[in-house]
């Protein structure tokens, strides 16, 4: 049996997609014969995780009343009601991230009292994360696990001072240390291969297959029946995503009279008062923030779903994999993307680009008609469900970790 250290300030029980990602990983590698310490912050909040053999929940700043934000955090994190605030404009002079501040020197403290392990796995973002992984380097094994680029198409905007920018350049060099580097979507991966020279591998995210949903009937009050009801489920501006393709397009009110947009997540009070000014109330619908099995039901009561991205190469949201399993055509916005990529190669929808509103306002017709062309490719569907991702985790680390 292999000793595994998984580092990642995201985790069980909270909501977010990195928390999810860490759960599966923990949840299948162990039934990989893996021995898994998971290192963490209070921020998630506490509980076993399923598969775990330790959880070392340390010490965050973030956690603390010191975070004037809190309460945003705790509206994505764990499905409370209410909107959220958009991030400081201080985090874009912390390089490579707050958690640097707040939680990265205990981390680093927990993880030099925990020993020896076969591997260590570090996740980000926060970018900061992986230096926990490069300090433990010289003496473990380590790989470094990339969900969004770090200098490659980060979400947020680009240092705004030559030297944040130099420094952050040469923290991501820090990944030079790690055995091998995972992508979750191949543009990350090939930029890390080409611009680093760095061993990389692609292990996207996915969907678990055990994950128990409920029948649909408790959506009741979210959905117009008489209309046909495009879902989207999760959050828009915080992570680049724009509204406005989406409201050019429906200001051409096509099929208006047939077509329902529910949307279902924190929305940020700016984007809550685009909606409400620029749409009418009976083409959108704002429902708010939806406890994740609720959300789940949500989308397999649509008649259809709705992805947008801010059109970057290396984008595939982890709402994606919950959609594949939905049983509802996908509308993605965002030719070009990792996420477009998926839904062309699982035959799940429809894809036009970010910035083509006449293309949108096609499909947007298609969909009040309930055309949206969808013929799904169940081997493709399941090459993206944990079991398999973590087979393809298991023989990474076993071939790294001598």
């Amino acid at each position: 049996m292999k000793r595994l250290l998984l580092v990642s300030q995201l985790a069980p029980p909270s909501a977010l997609i990195a928390a999810r990602r860490v759960a599966a990983l923990t949840k299948y590698l162990a039934r990989e014969d893996f021995e898994i310490t998971v290192l963490t912050s209070e921020l998630s909040g506490e509980g076993e995780i399923e598969g775990a053999a330790e959880v070392v929940r340390t010490r965050d700043l973030l956690a603390s009343g010191l975070n004037w934000r809190r309460s945003s955090l705790e509206v994505m994190s764990s499905g409370a009601p209410g909107t959220y605030r958009k991030p400081s404009p201080l985090q874009s002079v912390l390089v490579p991230d707050p958690a640097a501040v707040t939680w990265l020197p205990f981390a680093l403290r927990a993880a030099a009292r925990l020993g020896a392990f076969d591997c260590v796995l570090t996740t980000s973002p926060p970018q900061s994360t992986h230096l926990v992984g490069a300090a433990l380097a010289r003496r473990q094994c380590w790989i470094a696990e990339l969900r969004d680029g770090w200098t490659f198409e980060p979400p947020r905007p680009d240092w705004p001072l030559a030297p944040l920018r130099t420094l952050d350049r040469r923290l991501e060099r820090s990944l030079r240390r790690a055995a091998a580097v995972v992508g979750v979507t191949q543009p990350i991966a090939d930029d890390v291969r080409d611009r680093l020279g760095l061993d990389a591998h692609v292990i996207t995210n996915g969907f678990d297959p055990e994950d128990a949903v409920a029948p649909v009937w408790d959506v009741d009050g979210l959905l117009d029946r008489e209309r046909q009801s495009l879902v989207h489920t999760g959050r828009v501006g915080v992570t680049g995503r724009s509204l406005t393709p989406l409201l050019d397009a429906l200001r051409e009110r096509v099929g208006e009279e047939r077509l329902e947009i529910v949307f279902a997540g924190p929305l940020e009070e700016g984007e809550l008062m685009r909606l409400q000014k620029h749409v009418s109330g009976h083409t959108v619908k704002v429902v708010g923030n939806l406890e994740r099995p609720r959300a789940l039901r949500l989308q397999r009561a649509a008649d259809a779903l709705l992805l947008l991205t801010r059109g970057a190469r290396s984008e595939a949201t982890g709402k994606l994999f919950e959609y594949l399993t939905a049983g509802r055509p996908i509308l993605c916005v965002g030719e070009g993307t990792a996420a477009a990529a998926i839904v062309h190669e699982t035959r799940t929808g429809e894809v036009v680009a970010a910035n083509d509103v006449p293309a949108l306002s096609a499909a947007l017709a298609k969909a009040a008609a309930g055309g949206l062309e969808w013929s799904p490719d169940e081997a493709a569907i399941g090459r993206y469900s944990w079991p398999s991702l973590a087979g393809a985790y298991a023989g990474l680390l076993r071939s790294v970790a001598h």
